[in-house]
């Protein structure tokens, strides 16, 4: 159960909470769960006659499907025009820890993988300039202009830190999860010509987002990228380059939040395309979460 309804069930409403607009799979969701997602933010916790039907009709027809899916097709190799960008991603120090585990970049076919996100938000794209014009410029028959999306080469961000002068803290509040302290240092500082201390902090990055494709018991999904690949599939991309990794023996998909192995692995998995589906998908809100990151100096005297 997402963080949203199990807040609606308990309280009753969602008072001072945000929410983002989002894509929900009510047709794979539990049913109580779906309906309630519906609901979000304007009704009780009560689902309405019409998100009752609506999670039924959808659920109806997920079961009314052929079972299995084919997925023989999924994977191809990437070409010579990738030659040069994929030789500087492989050297990059963010990227060589894929290759070393034993990922390959590979083509994949988006219109065959399935997925494991109950939710995907829908305003991805008003939160990142950069991803957005990429995505207008890239081109079916342009494979350079794509892997720029999926695979980007890590370039230094700057995140806006901010200093509180009564907490003596520097303060960083992102809404990307995955924003956190990656390291520490210490440093000779010169403070005014002449005039050195010493200087210690934390490193603060947003690691690089990649999209991934992990074959996991027999079946291709999506583990990373889902807003980026459904940004190139609604504008007709399905063919996109991927870090691939088969996930052999007793290694588990750690995906927070995702599907359970029965309905990811049934005779009638979701798929990525499947979010854009208004019979088995529907629009809906999600929680908008933030991170803060608060690095704070005290000094303490103490006696005896």
């Amino acid at each position: 159960m997402n963080d949203l309804v199990e807040k609606l069930l308990k309280d009753g409403n969602l008072v001072g909470l945000k929410t983002r607009p989002a894509r929900a799979l009510i047709g794979w969701m539990p049913e109580r769960e779906a309906q309630i997602m519906l609901a979000i933010p304007l009704a009780p916790g009560k689902p309405l006659p019409e998100h009752v039907r609506r999670v039924q009709e959808a659920q109806a027809a997920v079961r009314s499907r052929p079972t299995g899916m084919d997925q023989t097709q999924v994977l191809s190799d990437t070409g010579d025009e990738l030659r040069d960008y994929l030789t500087k991603f492989k050297e990059h120090p963010n990227c060589k820890p894929y290759i070393a585990s034993g990922c390959t970049i590979r083509i994949a076919n988006l219109n065959e993988i399935c997925a494991l996100q109950p939710i995907v938000h829908a305003d991805y794209l008003h939160h990142s300039d950069h991803f957005r014009k990429l995505i207008q410029q890239a081109a079916p028959s342009d494979m350079l202009s794509i892997i720029k999306i999926t695979l980007p080469i890590p370039t230094p961000l700057e995140l806006p830190m901010q200093f509180d002068q009564k907490k003596n803290a520097w303060i960083l509040q992102s809404g990307n999860p995955d924003t956190r302290i990656v390291g520490h240092f210490s440093a000779r500082v010169e403070l005014a010509p002449g005039l050195f201390g010493m200087g210690y902090g934390f490193c603060v990055a947003l690691p690089p987002s990649f999209v991934q494709v992990v074959l996991y018991r027999g079946r291709y999904f999506l583990k990373d990228g889902y807003h980026r690949s459904l940004a190139l599939l609604e504008k007709g991309i399905g063919h996109v380059p991927v870090i691939f990794q088969e996930l052999l023996g007793p290694q588990n998909l750690e995906v927070e939040g995702r599907f359970s192995d029965e309905t990811i692995l049934g005779t009638h998995p979701p798929r990525l395309t499947d979010y854009l589906r208004d019979d088995v998908a529907a629009a809906a809100f999600h929680l908008a979460s933030q991170k803060t990151i608060m690095i704070q100096s005290a000094e303490n005297r103490t006696w005896g």
